[in-house]
């Protein structure tokens, strides 16, 4: 099984659980830009959420931090916040190929211990999603690949003072380290994942049906791409299922993507959709 429990922690870390939020999320990584609650109300006519649960949602994300809001009442937009752009640049970076060639060396941390519970939480929540794992307490290890990823990852955490870094190969270790990530239940979930998606109807009718039909697979792949540790070829060894399921929701997109659009841009720009910021890279 995939380690639920850290994933858990991590979303719980940035108050995303439940799918009315999720949904949210999604509809403004889709918009590429900061929306307002009437045109989020709009996107979200499809996909079961009532104008009462989207202003609902809106509200407590705000106060938990996973969004941020700007402007007066009426003619406030939302986005997501530092924190959850981390999320969804880290999930985006792992849907991009990466050719670069790994040299077989590992990064390890070495941490100081956090008294704050909640504190402590969040930082293992982050290091996992990072790909860092811990074969010992306090200490955490992962691929130093790709390697400008865990070398910024690395620095992050050390200059903060939580401890500092090395890298190189492992002399003598107290077993293989590759077990440290269940990469086996991770191939299984996106072979399973791949089948579901092809099964998915692409040609949908209308686009209304086209966007809530990408907003539905584009869920269910960030969820588990999440879990995906980034890590080389070489750790993977022969399990090509994670890199399959990335290349069939690639062409998933590619299919069902124009059609979704127009419905995002119509919602977005009607006549009683409000007021939408600008675009944002991400």
């Amino acid at each position: 099984m995939i380690a639920q429990y850290s994933i858990y922690v991590y979303y719980c870390n940035y108050r995303m659980s439940g799918s009315g939020r999720t949904t949210i999320i999604g509809m403004l990584v889709l918009a590429e830009r900061s929306l307002s609650a009437p045109q989020l109300i709009r996107l979200a006519s499809p996909l079961g959420l009532s104008a009462t649960n989207v202003k609902s949602h809106l509200t407590r994300m705000v106060a938990e931090g996973v969004l941020r809001r700007e402007g007066s009442a009426r003619l406030a937009v939302y986005a997501p916040s530092a924190d959850q752009m981390d999320v969804i640049e880290g999930i985006q970076a792992r849907l991009r190929p990466c050719e670069e060639r790994w040299d077989g060396r590992w990064m390890m941390l070495a941490l100081r211990n956090l008294t704050d519970r909640r504190q402590r939480d969040k930082l293992r929540g982050t290091l996992w999603f990072d790909g860092w794992r811990s074969p010992c307490p306090n200490a955490f290890v992962r691929p130093a690949w790709p390697r400008e990823h865990a070398e910024e990852s690395a620095r992050r955490f050390s200059q903060h003072g939580l401890g500092f870094c090395i890298c190189g190969t492992f002399v003598a270790s107290p077993g293989d380290l590759t077990m440290l990530y269940d990469l086996q239940g991770l191939d299984a979930e996106a072979q399973r994942l791949t089948a579901w998606m092809g099964k998915r109807q692409a040609n949908a009718r209308s686009p209304r049906a086209a966007f809530a039909e990408r907003m539905k697979v584009g869920a269910r792949v960030a969820q588990l791409i999440g879990h995906d540790p980034r890590l080389p070829a070489g750790v993977w060894g022969r399990r090509r299922g994670m890199r399959e399921m990335v290349s069939a929701y690639l062409r998933f997109e590619e299919r069902i993507a124009p059609k979704a659009q127009i419905f995002l841009e119509q919602s977005i720009t009607g006549p009683q959709a409000g007021q939408a910021g600008p675009r944002r890279k991400v």
